[in-house]
């Protein structure tokens, strides 16, 4: 009956440790993901989604040229756009940094701005 049950405690451990595993990874890919659209890497993106369709559509050589012009007329499009509403968009990320600063303990309130001055500090960074 022991061997049992710590068979099934290792099966148990381990299917949670997957769940865990997968719930971090996909965190991460989607704050990747966020992350460059916020901080518009076109580059590294353009490159993907033209190697991506190559990949998949066998492009040739002219075609696969008139896709990187055109993803990257997009890329510029929509970093133009992002210039525009970046003034909105940061106010609203501070105002509701203030109203979550107002109902944290003044520690949290000091670890919270802790965390919100590194995040600055990581797009300083990266030139945003």
């Amino acid at each position: 009956m022991m061997k049992n049950g710590r068979a099934i405690f290792g099966v148990v451990l381990v299917f949670v440790l997957g769940i865990l595993s997968g719930v971090f990874a996909t965190h991460l890919l989607y704050d990747y993901r966020i992350e460059s659209i916020i901080t518009g890497r076109a580059q590294t993106r353009e490159e993907h989604i033209v190697n991506r369709l190559d990949r998949k559509l066998d492009l040739n050589e002219t075609q696969e040229k008139a896709v990187r012009a055109i993803v990257h007329e997009t890329q510029e499009e929509i970093k133009a756009l992002r210039s525009q509403i970046r003034p909105q968009t940061e106010a609203i990320i501070e105002k509701t940094q203030e109203k979550i600063r107002a109902i944290l303990t003044p520690e949290q309130g000091k670890k919270y701005d802790q965390i919100i001055a590194a995040r600055k500090e990581k797009l300083r960074k990266r030139g945003l």
